[in-house]
């Protein structure tokens, strides 16, 4: 007898419990259902926020392929003149190269557009660098025209050091790391 009142304490025990749990179910869907509708909305955030990474990326990557070829000619010509034993052919060899491809870079770099699925802003932002980097090119064309043995390249790298700042907010803005374009396009 002692086990079929412990039996049935327990059945009620469980059946009031389950009961008890019903009702709080019943409220705790409500509140599931407002947090599947708050993280639903993280998501496409979230979503959104990786699509403008990728793009933003896609964008520095067709840069980079872009403006590589010239500008590894550019970093040839630099690496010949601080060369431990420079050898002046070399030096004006790879400066007529580098003077020839600033000259291309810039002309690339003035019907160069962006083409990416990103916002209106961040879009002008690239488009308003462009001069900048423009000006690079033609600065470092313009030196080592008057002097490939011995070429000023302050002012350009100025002109690189402004692109760079005015893409910045970019990758900023984005939660990127701002690229070191000089070195991704050499």
């Amino acid at each position: 007898m002692k086990k079929w009142v412990l039996m049935l304490g327990i059945a009620g025990t469980l059946v009031i419990a389950g009961c008890n749990n019903d009702s709080s179910d019943e409220s705790s869907s409500d509140s599931e259902n407002q947090t599947e509708e708050q993280s639903s909305g993280e998501e496409e955030s979230k979503n959104d926020d990786q699509a403008m990474k990728k793009e933003i990326m896609s964008v520095q990557m067709n840069m980079q392929d872009t403006f590589h070829p010239y500008q590894s000619k550019i970093a040839a010509y630099e690496e010949a003149l601080v060369a431990e034993e420079p050898d002046p052919e070399a030096i004006k060899s790879a400066g007529e190269e580098a003077q020839k491809a600033a000259a291309e870079a810039a002309d690339a770099a003035s019907s160069y557009s962006i083409e990416a699925d990103l916002p209106e802003d961040v879009i002008t932002t690239y488009e308003e660098a462009l001069p900048s980097l423009q000006s690079y090119y033609e600065e470092v064309a313009s030196a080592l025209e008057s002097n490939v043995e011995e070429a000023d390249l302050s002012q350009a790298d100025e002109k690189f050091s402004e692109f760079t700042e005015q893409i910045a907010p970019v990758y900023e803005d984005a939660g990127l790391l701002k690229p070191e374009f000089k070195k991704e396009f050499s």
